[in-house]
């Protein structure tokens, strides 16, 4: 497979460094939706492959996710979440399940989720059939399956209405990406931390959870 499209929502510092620069896997390209715009193209200046969008505050994410695909010039979508931790080696770990396994979609469905307030690493099974932050998909899925206009919940029925279609939903192992739960306001997905402790196998206290959870594919 020789083609490779990033969507990218939210602040994408870490993600412009470690997904544009060359080597990461190529070819590749980012579009970012941005409320401030101005500063986002400024950022983008330094890379060849990266486009800056603005929409209406009123346009739901689930329609900012529309739009950033139709721009997409590449065959495979990845979705980015921009609280979130992508090692690396992310991309070329999924990549590898598209080409060996066929598979319209893929994503983790069990997920090193990182809660800031007790600095903990953990892991957790995700109750969609995989986690979010972690969707990629041929963008021949997007002709048949778009995300709703909605602010939460878009990628539940993304999934939802894609496996309805028959389009074969394949998984990677947990490495190379962290769900990082900050205070609850942070987030769109209002669970509470205690439901989520509950959900999740403990691994450690750490300061620094980026070793355990970096794998090369």
């Amino acid at each position: 497979m020789e083609t490779k499209k990033i969507v990218e929502n939210g602040r994408f510092d870490l993600h412009l460094h470690t997904t544009a620069s060359d080597g990461i896997y190529s070819p590749c390209e980012i579009v970012k939706m941005a409320a401030q715009i101005s500063t986002w193209k400024k950022k983008a200046e330094q890379y060849s492959k990266v486009s800056v969008f603005q929409l209406p505050a009123k346009v739901t994410l689930g329609q900012c996710l529309n739009f950033a695909v139709s721009k997409a010039k590449y065959e495979i979508i990845a979705k980015f979440d921009d609280d979130d931790y992508y090692s690396p080696n992310y991309i070329a770990q999924a990549m590898q399940v598209f080409e060996e396994k066929q598979a319209d979609i893929v994503g983790e469905s069990k997920v090193f989720t990182y809660i800031q307030m007790d600095k903990r690493l953990c892991i957790r099974k995700t109750w969609n059939p995989i986690g979010g932050g972690t969707i990629m998909f041929r963008k021949r899925v997007f002709e048949k399956v778009q995300f709703p206009a909605k602010n939460s919940g878009e990628d539940n029925a993304f999934l939802k209405d894609a496996k309805k279609r028959g389009f074969k939903i394949c998984t990677t192992n947990p490495y190379n990406y962290v769900y990082i739960r900050k205070g609850h306001n942070h987030h769109a997905w209002k669970v509470s931390g205690r439901k989520l402790r509950r959900n999740c196998s403990n691994i450690m206290i750490t300061n620094d959870y980026i070793p355990h959870v970096s794998q090369a594919p």
